[in-house]
């Protein structure tokens, strides 16, 4: 067949798949995609304002239109499939719809996030089924790089850089003194910070590698090689940025890279990286086959309206379910004072907790410790603010740097010790609670749980934040703070 007739035939059967013929079909995405936008209006917005705040997610606003054009190009491929929707799309529906309720309930942005981009997927794959769904796995899958997820990995890669560098740095002879994060030379002190932990590095070669892999590699091995080498690749290529900073400090008596060099140097940094690792792919390339001339044959439509009802009915109750937990009013609980405890006799500390809107806040030294001891206690009523939220920190990482953490056994009680250093060599040991109903809780997934079957009872989830601060090695203060508080 000649091209003209083969480009005549795929003009007919495109025009096959016409409104008419496939009114069902057309009617159930147009309506799918609308209750997937008003149940998770909340997870997109929330989405987009961290896409948007954050420099490490700012590529997520790529991620959806990358994954539709992704599948724009396997369109041919796609409608040579039968078009047939798949009950077993539900396995993933239902239980992102009652993630997504969870989330709302628990104010839990993670599950927010998951649930809404894993429900565009899944609600794809439930329209034009499994065997179609595969010509587009990829794609589909593509989709989760949207969920703003990551930032709990900093402190790992911020002990590994550290780690690496010092390595490096005493195999090249550089005396060097380490406390913590701290990385202290002759010439000065570097601290590896939240920005040199190369987390961007890290996602952003995530995505591309994966990209590059699909779209330019065949075998499987290949693929999973590649992708496992975009992982450590730019964790290996920070260790060696954060040495070469510090070394080029050490030759160049600090005239060089420090202040905002560093972060010019990492931009640079960055996108050598990213030519490396593209570098690497291209020696990995497989010499392209010649791809065979797909007919394309009109798509076989088979829409079951009960699978579309089912999602329907269960996206309008998780709707309402979503308003009517939203409505829901928390009043605050009156505060409890610390004039009992504490004692403002002592002088001004250099320690506090960065504690994000709080309702109330209390501060002060716990007497009898002879000012060995301060407590911060914050009210959250869970309006317009969060109890357990990682943008809550129990030191200023401006100030302090952690050494390392351990367990604390105080009663029937685990608590974490957050071990800091301060710029002057100053040490502290660091503990937090939360409070719920009269309740202590030492981990923040228990409490956040509490608080999400809270909502869901239609009860107060509000709670409070308690952190103490010790200059005790021994912890014997912290045990006896504690016991002070609660009694």
């Amino acid at each position: 067949m000649d091209n003209g007739g083969e480009q005549n035939n795929k003009q007919q059967n495109l025009a096959d798949f016409s409104f008419a013929k496939n009114r069902d079909l057309y009617v159930s995405s147009f309506l799918l995609l609308f209750l997937w936008l008003v149940f998770c209006w909340q997870g997109l917005t929330t989405a987009v304002e961290i896409w948007y705040g954050n420099e490490i997610f700012n590529h997520c606003f790529f991620i959806v239109p990358g994954a539709l054009y992704l599948i724009y190009l396997k369109r041919y491929e796609l409608l040579a499939q039968p078009i047939r929707t798949s009950v077993l799309a539900l396995i993933i529906v239902i239980p992102a719809l009652l993630l997504y309720v969870f989330g709302v309930a628990g104010d839990i942005q993670l599950f927010l996030h998951a649930a809404t981009f894993t429900l565009l997927p899944a609600l794809i794959w439930l329209l034009i089924g499994t065997q179609a769904a595969k010509t587009i796995l990829f794609p589909l899958v593509f989709m989760l790089f949207s969920i703003p997820v990551g930032e709990q990995l900093i402190p790992y890669l911020q002990e590994i850089a550290a780690d690496g560098s010092v390595v490096l740095l005493r195999s090249t002879g550089v005396p060097l003194f380490r406390s913590g994060l701290y990385i202290e030379i002759p010439q000065g002190r570097f601290l590896v910070a939240e920005a040199c932990s190369g987390v961007s590095f890290f996602i952003a070669s995530f995505v591309i590698g994966s990209l590059y892999a699909y779209l330019n590699l065949v075998s499987i091995k290949r693929r999973a090689v590649f992708v496992a080498i975009s992982l450590i690749f730019p964790v290996l290529a920070n260790i060696v940025r954060v040495y070469g900073i510090i070394l080029i400090a050490y030759w160049t008596d600090m005239e060089h890279a420090a202040g905002a060099d560093h972060l010019i140097y990492g931009w640079f940094f960055f996108a050598f990286v990213i030519v490396c690792l593209l570098g690497i792919g291209e020696l990995m390339r497989e010499q392209a086959t010649p791809k065979l001339n797909l007919i394309l044959l009109a798509p076989t439509v088979a829409v079951k309206r009960s699978v579309v009802f089912v999602a329907v009915i269960a996206c309008s109750l998780a709707v309402l379910w979503v308003a009517n937990i939203s409505n829901l009013e928390n009043n605050a609980f009156p505060s409890p004072s610390l004039s009992g405890v504490t004692t403002d006799k002592c002088k001004q500390s250099v320690w506090t907790p960065l504690i994000q809107n709080p309702d109330m806040e209390e501060k002060a030294f716990v007497e009898g410790t002879n000012c060995m001891v301060k407590v911060h206690t914050a009210w959250f009523s869970e309006k317009d603010n969060e109890l357990v939220s990682d943008l809550h920190r129990v030191f200023d990482p401006e100030r302090f740097s952690l050494r390392g953490t351990r367990t604390l056994n105080i009663e029937q009680y685990n608590f974490v010790v957050y071990d800091v250093v301060s710029l002057s060599g100053k040490t502290l040991s660091i503990v937090k609670w939360y409070e719920i109903e009269g309740t202590v809780f030492t981990n923040a997934i228990q409490a956040k749980l509490r608080q999400t079957v809270n909502v869901l009872a239609g009860k107060n989830s509000g709670g409070r934040l308690w952190v103490v601060m010790s200059e005790d090695d021994d912890l014997k203060l912290l045990v006896q703070t504690f016991v002070q508080l609660q009694h």
